[in-house]
């Protein structure tokens, strides 16, 4: 369950190497395709998911806010539903808020292990001929008629 609650960077989008394909360049006398390989630094780090601490910080609060209207007694008038029922909007509110700080903190103490890595982008740039880069003109079709 602790482990569902930090995002451990296991599963992606991004294909492996095994799984990318090979870019298809069509030999041409006219277009040369040029590789631009780029190289950055980013950083890597497992952050903790917000949603799940605020889930549990209200499911939490309405447990609390049940325990709660069962120890102390209620005025006989009302119901124990309806009791119940306004306790819990409370605790549900500051068990929300209590989980948004925990994850908060949480977020603060992993971003400490944070580590910076090198990584490469290679793009594939091809250049435009000069029949493509001239946009064809669309008309109303009148000038076509003589």
């Amino acid at each position: 369950m602790l482990s569902r609650l930090w995002d451990d960077g296991r599963v992606t989008n991004a294909p492996d190497d095994q799984q990318r394909p090979e870019p298809v360049v069509e030999p041409s006398v006219e277009r040369a395709a040029e590789s631009i390989v780029e190289r950055d630094e980013v950083t890597v780090r497992r952050a903790p998911k917000v949603p799940v601490f605020l889930i549990m910080g209200a499911a939490l609060g309405v447990v609390v806010s049940l325990i709660v209207t069962s120890l102390f007694p209620f005025d006989s008038g009302e119901g124990v539903a309806q009791t119940y029922g306004y306790i819990s909007l409370w605790g549900f509110t500051i068990g929300g808020a209590v989980g948004c700080v925990v994850a908060i903190i949480a977020e603060r103490v992993t971003s400490r292990g944070a580590k910076r890595v090198q990584v490469e982008r290679e793009r594939l740039e091809v250049p435009v001929a000069e029949s493509d880069a001239v946009p064809r003109q669309v008309t109303d079709g009148e000038s076509d008629r003589a």
